[in-house]
């Protein structure tokens, strides 16, 4: 298991994305086992390998085992890697758009974790489930950590290189360096979307490689590296951060009239058959109305409970900083297209 009974039910009794930042949650990276011909293989976002990884332990821990098992693959580490036992290995899938090409493309990849909707130039036949809510705020270089809140306006004003001095937004006098995600990020395409700017035509400010380093989703490393540094992250990931890795940086909000904007879907994307989810993936995912195959709710649309003997898919998503969006028989939307 990747996180403690304690630490779960103490986020779930609070009810309180925040108080995650004090659970024990570690999540390990790739699959434990070899997949077979028969499990359930996910590839894609960063934002969501934590939370997969930690769904897949409990869904496959379940008595009686599934006879399909999920193998949820990270974003990043060694590459290339064999998708299942005795196949040709490929290249390590970094981020929702590179998850997504690879299930159109590969059979040997079953969904995709994205952080974003369907877009233009994605295969045809893709349904994006939903299954939690993210919040997207900003992390920055401690070093103008007395800048606690910017505006969409003044986001937008970083990002397109107008606001280029952190005192220019209550700061000190310190040139600003905005940071985004490596192209093919979900994170990248949401954050350039909110900003107005465009995802493939970066502004000249706007960096996406700091000296030879790609900017990996979710990663405080050259936020910390280059004062003055801006990027976007999700409030999931960065609370799961340990405190050795958030030293150097800080996590800032984005003003409450705005904030909502800010907030995004976690999606599983998979491919229909027919126009329908095979029945496998709807008993995991969701059939696009929200039910598993036999009219059920689906294992990751599970709600959280408060209950210490039992885990639900529900209690995982909590844990890990996001919200739940709820099973559809009781009016949520997890599943739902």
């Amino acid at each position: 298991m990747r996180f403690t009974r304690t630490a779960r039910a103490t986020a779930i009794a609070a009810a309180a994305v925040a108080l995650v930042a004090t659970s024990a949650l570690t999540a390990a990276a790739d699959p434990t086992f070899a997949p077979d011909a028969n499990d359930i293989v996910l590839v894609g976002s960063d934002t969501s390998e934590n939370v997969l990884n930690d769904l897949a332990a409990v869904y496959n821990g379940r008595t009686p085992t599934p006879s399909a098992k999920l193998a949820s693959w990270d974003a990043t580490g060694t590459s290339p890697i064999a998708l299942r036992s005795g196949t040709p290995t490929v290249t390590r899938p970094n981020g929702s758009s590179a998850g997504i090409a690879a299930l159109c493309s590969n059979a040997n990849v079953s969904a995709a974790r994205s952080s974003r909707g369907p877009a233009t130039g994605d295969c045809a036949g893709l349904a994006f489930l939903p299954f939690a809510k993210d919040s997207v705020r900003w992390a920055a270089h401690s070093g103008v950590a007395a800048v606690t809140s910017l505006t969409d306006a003044q986001l937008t004003g970083i990002y397109n290189c107008t606001i280029t001095n952190w005192n220019q937004v209550g700061g000190p006098n310190q040139v600003i360096l905005p940071l985004i995600p490596q192209a093919g990020s979900g994170t990248r395409a949401f954050w350039a979307t909110q900003v107005g700017i465009n995802a493939g035509s970066l502004p000249s400010c706007v960096k996406d490689n700091v000296g030879g380093s790609p900017v990996q989703e979710h990663s405080p490393t050259l936020i910390k590296a280059n004062a003055g540094a801006i990027a976007p992250f999700s409030i999931g990931r960065y609370n799961l951060l340990t405190a050795t890795e958030k030293s150097g940086t800080f996590r800032g909000d984005v003003a409450a009239a705005d904030s909502a904007a800010y907030d995004r879907n976690l999606y599983n994307v998979v491919k229909t058959v027919s126009g329908s989810v095979p029945a496998g993936l709807a008993d995991v995912f969701g059939d696009g109305s929200g039910f598993s195959s036999l009219g059920t709710t689906p294992f990751i649309c599970e709600d959280a409970d408060t209950d210490p003997a039992t885990t639900t898919a529900g209690d995982v998503v909590t844990a890990n900083g996001f919200l739940p969006l709820g099973d559809a028989a009781n009016g949520g939307t997890c599943g739902v297209l």
